[in-house]
């Protein structure tokens, strides 16, 4: 699996920040099965917080999320499935 690069700023407590552009990029380089174990993980960790998914459907209704909202939506449901 690849990793994550971790910039450590003090002693203690540990702090460890990854930006979008970061981890899309992490995540790009990763086997087919360690995404889906990521994306697994998201759905897991998501569970404790179902109205998130709302938040985030409603973010990416924007106009600047149409690429990313398109391509997920291709991936998703692919003509074929219609």
């Amino acid at each position: 699996m690849t990793g994550i690069k971790v910039d450590i700023r003090a002693n203690a407590p540990l702090f460890i920040e990854a930006d979008p552009d970061t981890f899309g990029r992490v995540f790009a380089a990763m086997n087919s099965d360690d995404q889906v174990a990521v994306l697994d993980a998201i759905a897991e960790h998501m569970l404790p917080h179902p109205m998130q998914w709302d938040h985030i459907a409603i973010e990416l209704e924007k106009p600047q999320h149409a690429r990313v909202r398109g391509e997920l939506q291709a991936m998703l449901f692919p003509k074929g499935d219609q």
